[in-house]
């Protein structure tokens, strides 16, 4: 038989487990091929679409060739997009074929492009991601089923009663998935975990954790060693760290931060300004490979609840030792740019250094400063002020080459110490905010253009162009607010900010803010150098914030590899051939935190709003279907009128206009539209509000 043949049939017949090179060669002994070969022949093997490769150097055999391979995102109505190197394809709920959320898998593109995009059917499930689901627990007869409180996870799962864990009915149950949904059978499952009754303190976040499958803790192992770790600025001193903790240097982070790994320092020169930006050096203490790491590796970002933080690295490094506390000597890599007056960085040096913090600010307090022109100090002042100038500087530089400065507000829940919703704080972007955001982004920057320049491997940040299809929906939508931009089919980042500017201060600023942000694609991690659409850049990178995202831990490594001359040696050589896959770990972890940490503010923003049914609120009209449309309220609750209770007339949907109208009295609902609602139904559980208009 031909090499390539055996070697297809070897992975076939391993029932669909991932092999590398090594365990082939081991399973193709008695035939002679060699793992050298084998390595030849898979390369070739993935290059004609026969074979998909995975992470760690793992390889899977595709049902037929011509199947692009990518990973699920599922949608709660059913239907999901496959994210693939060639972008995302789109699959109804009947082409899903059992495949669940975080699944990787094979799909199949379809000749015709849909509404949504390039569409294909999923053919082969690859990785199951979803192992355990948490759910509502019932007992019908001599068996128990849980309902997924997860949406997007959307078959029941049958479970036996017998065992150690006896749930009550509409208990809250984590299930061990033993077998796959087919188009045959059922999933079925063991219980694994009893959480308790959905209403019980905690249970909501907790649901939410696993849902998301959140590491809740670290191993003994890594406890200890990260316990273990010691720092010694002066040895490093010794070994060639530049010392810079003489320069006066502050951080300035969210008043509730505990964490922080970015510093700044500023003095004028020369009619422009000297500007160091300094962040904790994780990779002293991470190297590749190492118990943290790996751990680290695995969690890709530390993850923003409502109720608590889930951090990547043990609380000894993230907010002991590598954290920038004020009077303390930390370990840094710091970035060092000569600006002009302009904000142009006219040179840069890139080093490893041991920095001191003179001062621990918030925003709160910096912003109330640069406004009062009431400082703490005349240190204080000269530099805010310099700081403020020189971003100020940055920011008029960048939005000239045509980077986009969207407003949006975050909202965040206030709890009581039992967990209880007690308001909704909104976050805006600040004077001061602003300035720390212009830093990094030059920094970012700096880095990045320094290892294309040198031809490095590096691990980059990319926002790719608009996909056409969501720029000609936006359209719609600019000509019903009569904009004065109506064709936007392959717009310049100018002509979003021409959208934003002429936004600014209308009633549907915030809408046009949030359609324009949907109908970008995703920025991403690539090891493959594209520009940033966003910033509108010609290469950037994360760098700035390695405590809490694994790909700024991987730049630190490279670029300090880099500047010492041992990319080819080992671990980093090693950690280099495997940017491919980071990437795209990084990419999907993100993305699976930032869902877990809406998710974690919208159940107690509903249950907030449980409170208040009956009421009125104004809102803005975020999205009109067939069904009804959704109003966002002031304090960013989101619920949906549905069309029964619009019982004045006999509405019809235009779907072109993102309009509802009335057959008999012909009045309008349509997007970016005001108007009261009352509060008639609240679902926690459902994470569902239901309004009626007031």
């Amino acid at each position: 038989m031909r090499p390539d043949k055996l070697v297809v049939k070897t992975l076939r017949a391993g029932g669909g487990k991932p092999m590398t090179a090594e365990d082939l060669a081991a399973a193709l002994e008695s035939e002679g091929l060699a793992e050298s070969r084998i390595t030849t022949i898979l390369a070739s093997l993935v290059k004609s679409g026969a074979v998909a490769e995975g992470p760690g150097g793992t390889y899977i055999a595709l049902k037929e060739r011509g199947l692009l391979v990518g990973r699920v995102t599922m949608n709660r109505r059913g239907f999901a997009f496959v994210v693939t190197p060639v972008g995302d394809i789109y699959v109804g709920r009947r082409d899903v074929n059992g495949a669940m959320h975080g699944d990787t898998v094979a799909v199949r593109l379809n000749n015709q492009r849909s509404r949504e995009g390039r569409s294909g059917e999923i053919v082969q499930v690859l990785e199951r991601a979803v192992t355990r689901v948490v759910g509502t627990f019932e007992r019908h007869g001599a068996l128990g089923i849980v309902t997924p409180t997860d949406a997007r996870v959307r078959s029941d799962i049958f479970v036996p009663l017998k065992g150690d864990v006896q749930p009550k009915p509409n208990d809250i149950v984590v299930a061990r998935i033993t077998r796959y949904a087919t188009q045959r059978d059922a999933m079925q499952g063991v219980i694994e975990e009893v959480l308790g009754p959905a209403d019980a303190p905690g249970v909501d976040v907790e649901i939410v954790i696993r849902e998301h499958s959140l590491p809740t803790s670290f191993s003994e192992e890594v406890e200890s060693v990260a316990n273990g770790l010691t720092q010694d600025g002066e040895a490093e001193l010794a070994r060639g760290r530049t010392d810079v903790r003489d320069v006066f240097t502050v951080t300035i982070d969210p008043t509730d931060a505990k964490d922080f790994d970015d510093a700044i320092s500023i003095e004028r020169r020369d009619g422009g300004f000297r500007m160091w930006v300094h962040i904790a050096d994780v990779s002293h203490y991470v190297p590749w490979g190492s118990v943290i790491d790996e751990e680290a590796r695995m969690r890709a970002t530390s993850v923003y609840l409502v109720d608590r933080v889930i951090p990547m690295l043990p609380e000894r490094l993230s907010n002991g030792i590598c954290s920038l506390n004020p009077a303390e000597d930390r370990l840094t890599f710091t970035v060092e740019m000569d600006l002009d007056k302009t904000g142009l960085v006219e040179a840069y040096r890139l080093y490893p250094s041991v920095m001191r913090s003179d001062h621990r600010l918030d925003y709160d307090t910096v912003d109330l400063w640069l406004t009062s022109r009431g400082f703490a100090n005349d240190e204080l002042k000269r530099m805010l002020t310099d700081f403020r100038s020189a971003a100020d500087a940055i920011h008029k530089r960048r939005i000239a080459r045509g980077g986009l400065d969207f407003d949006t507000v975050e909202a965040r829940v206030k709890l009581d110490d039992a967990g209880k919703p007690l308001e909704v704080v909104l976050r805006k972007r600040t004077v001061a905010t602003n300035m720390i955001e212009e830093a990094m982004v030059l920094a970012n920057e700096v880095v990045a253009r320094h290892m294309r320049d040198a031809e490095a491997p590096m691990m980059y940040r990319i926002h790719e162009d608009p996909d056409p299809d969501a720029l000609g929906q936006i359209a719609v939508i600019l000509k019903e607010f009569d904009y004065p931009m109506k064709d936007i089919h392959g717009a310049s980042p100018q002509t979003f900010q021409k959208i934003v500017k002429f936004a600014k201060g209308r009633p549907e600023e915030l809408l046009i803010n949030s359609l324009l942000l949907r109908a970008l694609e995703r920025a991403r991690y690539s090891d493959i150098l594209e520009g940033h659409f966003g910033l509108a850049s010609d290469a950037y990178c994360h760098f700035t914030s390695p405590i809490r995202r694994y790909p700024d831990l991987i730049v630190h490594r490279l670029l300090k590899a880099q500047l010492t001359g041992t990319l080819d040696k080992e671990p980093v050589a090693s950690m280099a051939h495997e940017l491919g896959w980071l990437a795209e770990h990084c990419s999907v972890m993100e993305r699976e935190a930032e869902a877990a940490e809406d998710s974690s503010q919208k159940v107690k923003l509903v249950q907030l709003m449980a409170d208040h049914l009956g009421e009125v609120f104004e809102g803005i009209i975020t999205g009109v279907m067939s069904f009804g449309f959704f109003v966002q309220l002031d304090n960013t609750a989101e619920g949906l009128v549905h069309v029964q209770t619009l019982g004045d007339d006999y509405y019809r949907f235009d779907a072109e206009r993102f309009m509802l109208w009335g057959e008999n009295r012909g009045k309008q609902f349509r997007l970016g539209q005001r108007l009261k609602v009352r509060v008639i139904d609240v679902s926690p559980a459902e994470r569902r509000i239901d309004f009626e208009v007031a």
